[in-house]
């Protein structure tokens, strides 16, 4: 590496003229004999100028100079210039500016790294492990992993500016309030790592760094997968408690949940917002133990203790009715019916980490705006129901135990928007039938306060007409005003509208989750969740587009793509098979990256490839991809006879193979491939196993293997 006044020489000619500027004075300042102490007096002390990243003696310092940069600017721009023309001088800007940041960061880890020339004083193995302990301490600092993001988010994102710089200021929360788990956890989702070990100064620069978040990211990293449940009433009418009773209400219920951050197929990080409202009317039926049993035993037990209320005591006692009443029915066990009906509006929005950051933190400004289209990230969308509902809702307690559920059947419509690139938009309008299924079981009494464990699953079929407008042509504009205003879908017509048809969408969702009720409101965490959807759209011109996709919680997805021709049947060649599995254990992603890389004519010299870091994986596959893959393994199965005799075995009585490679071996279909690959259950062995495959067979693994650092 060469070097120039003591950063890379190719990271300092990438700098403007003023940063090149600022590091040949502070390399010139560095190298001059300091003044003497006669030479300096109070008077003629020089004012204190704030560090530059030139001038930084500390990652902190350059971290916050960089921050300091002065955003673009729309203001200065004519407003006689045609749209196009001034968010294209804004978007170079931003390209400038991005170019600046990263170019600062980089400048400023080279400058400050450690080397190996300053323990030159030391001997041989102390200068190596003084020099190594130096480099570790040096990658560990949070500030340090905070410089390389702005390189990262400056070059893979160059023509946007970062929601935390937009914001300005910091929190309102004070962070040194928060436990160290909480700061790990808020640094991890902000792609900083605290290793588990840290030293005080890293500890210390942790809270640092989250000290110049906004609250919005710092909500969203420390509380993601949250779900909130209201419920109000409005209106209703009851018989007296009795121990069996009946009544009918109008009741306001509504919902708030935010998922975690998924990642998709092309690495994209989103998170789903979904928040639904609804009003419905109930006719209840009930039997058992009312508030009034419970106080009765629960007074009684203390005036037993201090002899009080002999009177009334046996008053109930003496009375059948008053006993059943005031006491309770002579059995353990109560219970409830409901049937419900109404109407619910749900608006759910897939965003960007930083907008669901925002939105975590209470900012709904932050959510996607169909009527402003053109603020949409790319990639974001929203999706908004509205539909009518019936149900029906029970509960049953025996002693502490409680167990509840709940089926809701909507029927009704839904329109949606979602941004596709910086000009192409895809509308959606038309039916949206859905089924739920909740359940719950805990200790506790419904209405008053219960904790335990629960199960979502949901069923939609979403049948709709689909358009891609591009909005740089008047005809596009115009399309989606008359969407946004009357519901209008547009026909086919170029230029205007590139595509039109029908979408069928089929999507169901299950989640388990560990939450509390108490009286009318309800929250609750997610523990673990997946979600199926299958997607035919057929465009005008008689071809069809599908999708398969399938999510294990937030880090494990599988998709498989395919095109069909105007008769249905599917076009040969067009089958993709991928799958991303997000947040991938380093040493696994090693293990794949040498299963698909390994110079295979020296397989005995080869070096493993080590990252710092979990990692972001994808791996694609085409049919005759995924059959060699399955063919290696037979080979290996076949590769000596106690091997052979088993997969014989196997296969003579129809049996699924116990291990990662003899169920790829027994597989017969590339579908019947991409499902063993694709398998959670798998994850942790699959990329042993393919290394191993490569190892045995002389041959890497077939498809495409794509690593992204996922800080």
């Amino acid at each position: 590496m060469s070097e120039i006044y003591g950063i890379d020489s190719s990271t300092y000619h990438r700098l403007p003229p003023e940063d090149q500027q600022a590091i040949r004075d502070s390399h010139q300042a560095t190298q001059a004999d300091p003044p003497t102490a006669e030479a300096t007096t109070v008077a003629d002390a020089p004012t204190v100028e704030p560090p530059t990243f030139a001038t930084a003696q500390t990652p902190a310092e350059a971290v916050e100079a960089i921050h300091d940069l002065p955003l673009p600017t729309w203001s200065d721009i004519p407003t006689g210039f045609p749209d196009e023309d001034r968010r294209s001088i804004y978007e170079a800007r931003v390209e400038t500016f991005n170019e600046r940041r990263a170019a600062q960061a980089q400048a400023a880890i080279d400058r400050l790294e450690p080397q190996l020339s300053d323990y030159d004083a030391l001997n041989g193995a102390t200068r190596s492990l003084e020099y190594g302990d130096a480099r570790s301490a040096f990658a560990n600092d949070p500030h340090v992993q905070q410089l390389h993001r702005i390189v990262d988010e400056a070059t893979t994102r160059p023509t946007e500016v970062p929601a935390y710089l937009r914001t300005g200021g910091g929190p309102s929360t004070d962070v040194t309030r928060l436990d160290i788990t909480q700061v790990r956890t808020a640094l991890g989702a902000l792609g900083i790592d605290l290793p588990a070990d840290a030293t005080p100064a890293q500890v210390q620069a942790g809270y640092e760094v989250l000290a110049l978040a906004p609250d919005g990211v710092l909500a969203w990293a420390i509380n993601p997968g949250q779900q909130v449940h209201f419920e109000t009433p409005v209106a209703g009418a009851a018989t007296l408690p009795l121990p069996v009773r009946g009544g009918v209400d109008l009741t306001l219920v509504g919902q708030v949940d935010m998922s975690g951050v998924q990642t998709g197929i092309d690495f994209s990080q989103t998170q789903t917002f979904e928040l639904e409202v609804q009003m419905q009317g109930t006719a209840t039926a009930a039997v058992g133990r009312t508030p009034l049993n419970k106080y009765y035993e629960w007074g009684s037990r203390i005036a037993e203790r201090f002899d009080a209320f002999p009177e009334l005591r046996n008053m109930v006692d003496n009375s059948p009715l008053l006993r059943n009443v005031v006491k309770g029915l002579p059995i353990p066990v109560s219970g409830s019916y409901e049937q419900f009906a109404g109407t619910r509006v749900t608006y759910e929005a897939v965003v960007t980490p930083e907008q669901g950051a925002r939105i975590a933190d209470g900012d709904l400004a932050a959510a996607p705006n169909p009527l402003d289209p053109m603020s949409m990230p790319i990639g974001t969308g929203t999706l908004i129901r509205g539909q009518t509902l019936t149900g029906s809702h029970f509960e049953a307690n025996y002693k502490l135990l409680h167990l509840n559920g709940t089926t809701t059947d909507l029927s009704g419509q839904g329109f949606g928007v979602r941004r596709i690139d910086a000009n192409t938009f895809e509308i959606v309008a038309g039916d949206v039938e859905t089924v739920e299924n909740d359940m719950f079981f805990g200790l506790g009494y419904r209405g008053i306060g219960a904790i335990g464990l629960g199960a979502d699953r949901s069923l939609e079929e979403r049948s709709m007409s689909v358009a891609q407008l591009d909005l740089r042509t008047e005809e596009g504009q115009a399309a989606y005003q008359a969407f946004m205003s009357s519901g209008q879908m547009p026909d086919w017509s170029p230029p205007g509208v590139l595509r039109a048809g029908t979408t069928e969408v089929l999507a169901a969702d299950h989640e388990a989750r560990f939450g509390l009720e108490i009286g009318g409101f309800g929250w609750s965490t997610q523990i673990n969740s997946s979600e199926l959807e299958i997607v035919s759209t057929r465009w005008a011109d008689g071809t069809t587009e599908n999708t398969g996709s399938y999510r294990v919680g937030d880090n494990h997805y599988s998709q498989v793509t395919w095109n069909s021709d105007a008769a249905g049947q599917p076009v040969p060649g067009t089958t993709r098979y991928g799958m991303v599995l997000a947040n991938y254990d380093p040493a696994l992603a090693s293990y794949l990256y040498d299963a698909y890389n390994a110079d295979t004519s020296n397989l005995g010299a080869h070096q493993s490839r080590d990252y710092d870091g979990n990692q972001h994986v994808r791996l694609e596959f085409t049919e005759s991809e995924l059959i060699a893959l399955r063919d290696d393994a037979r080979g290996f199965m076949q590769s000596d006879e106690y091997r052979a005799e088993r997969f014989e075995a196997l296969q003579s009585q129809d049996m699924g193979g116990t291990s990662f490679t003899e169920s790829l071996a027994l597989a017969e279909t590339p579908d019947e491939v991409f499902r063993v690959l694709s398998n959670d259950f798998y994850q942790y062995s699959m990329s042993e196993g393919l290394l191993g495959l490569t190892l045995d067979t002389g041959q890497n693994t077939p498809g495409t293997l794509t690593v992204r650092d996922a800080g």
